[in-house]
């Protein structure tokens, strides 16, 4: 399928690149999200046409994704439960990241935050990159740090299990 593109995209092209993607990538993700257009004669003379009205939106969107990267922190920390190995009971994902970005007033998708190596499973700092535009990317911190789990004394512990403890079956003569 050929398609002309919109706006640059990473690792396919530029701002009205004429490109050969397959049909399901075209069709389902560039074309809807008004990433591209398919090529036709009159698409080709529209987008020569909107050329500079295209090149200065990209410029707005590179100027925006500039002022966010500014404003984005370097480290962001999430607690997790965790066993006594390090590894966490779940994940953490790029949906718990931009939950975390949005709760510092940043507006950030899920699609740009890229994490190399999938979901993190592990206490630890990860390094995770933040796509603002495909010019722009900022490297990101996540620290995973164990939540604290409140110890139970050991006689409340006695207490507790006695109270779910089995009662003893009484035959009844009736």
């Amino acid at each position: 399928m050929e398609l002309i593109l919109l706006e640059k995209i990473q690792n396919l092209g530029d701002l009205g690149d004429l490109v050969k993607v397959k049909a399901g990538y075209g069709r389902n993700y560039l074309v809807p999200y008004g990433k591209a257009v398919p090529a036709t004669a009159a698409a080709k003379d529209e987008v020569d046409k909107r050329r500079r009205e295209l090149a200065k939106l990209d410029a707005q969107r590179h100027d925006a994704a500039q002022a966010k990267a500014v404003l984005l922190p370097d480290r962001v920390s999430v607690t997790r439960r965790a066993g006594e190995a390090g590894r966490l009971f779940g994940s953490v994902s790029a949906v718990d990241i931009v939950e975390l970005l949005q709760a510092a007033e940043l507006s950030v998708q899920r699609a740009e935050i890229d994490m190399p190596m999938g979901p993190i499973k592990e206490l630890g700092e990860h390094q995770v990159n933040v796509i603002l535009h495909p010019e722009i990317q900022r490297p990101l911190t996540v620290v995973v740090v164990p939540e604290e789990v409140p110890e139970i004394a050991p006689s409340e512990a006695s207490e507790g299990l006695s109270a779910i403890a089995p009662q003893p079956v009484t035959e009844s003569g009736d």
